[in-house]
């Protein structure tokens, strides 16, 4: 009798099959080598840091607020509008306490800080409010800084007087390469008053 062909169709089929089973394996292993990057990892990258500090002992709250040209300026009740961002709403001595690692301590700062985040050329202006005053003076100072090359645009000291005080500081002008092209006073009012710019 004749030998009949054998038929390795069905252990080849299974070959290729347990193939792609471990390639499927090795895939899904390489993704999980490598997570997915969450949005809270990714980097912030400041190009100006805008901040104003005050005497690191007092009660006083003070305001710092920044505008774009004609966008709605940011301060405490607004505290972003691309791209600009209000990293710390500072009310004096009042949130100083912060628990660490279960311990409360007290940080003794009064600083605001408003970072641009990317550059978007166009006319900053900056001023500062005296939102609830206890002391007879409050003297403060207000710092631009490039960061990306580092570089102080401006510092400049002052004191409020009075209650719900509100002093405008010199604007600056960036350019489309981040470069500050002029600095120059103004007279617009960028504290918003009951909700509206005054």
């Amino acid at each position: 009798m004749p030998r009949r062909p054998s038929n390795n169709l069905s252990f080849n089929d299974l070959l290729f099959n347990i193939l792609i089973g471990f390639v499927l394996l090795f895939v899904i292993a390489f993704l999980l080598i490598n997570p997915i990057t969450k949005k809270s990892d990714i980097p912030v990258k400041a190009e100006f840091i805008i901040t104003v500090e005050w005497d690191p002992e007092a009660v006083d709250d003070v305001d710092l607020w920044v505008q774009l040209d004609k966008n709605k300026p940011v301060g405490f009740s607004n505290r972003e509008d691309t791209p600009l961002h209000l990293d710390r709403d500072d009310l004096g001595t009042t949130n100083d306490l912060v628990v660490i690692d279960g311990v409360t301590k007290t940080l003794k700062t009064n600083r605001e800080s408003t970072t641009l985040r990317g550059i978007v050329p166009g006319d900053y202006f900056v001023a500062v409010h005296a939102y609830s005053k206890k002391a007879a003076l409050i003297p403060y100072t207000v710092t631009v800084l490039k960061v990306n090359p580092y570089r102080q645009v401006y510092s400049i000291s002052g004191t409020l007087y009075s209650n719900r005080e509100i002093q405008r500081l010199p604007a600056f002008t960036v350019d489309s390469r981040g470069n500050v092209t002029s600095i120059f006073e103004h007279f617009k009012s960028i504290v918003p008053s009951k909700g509206a710019v005054q």
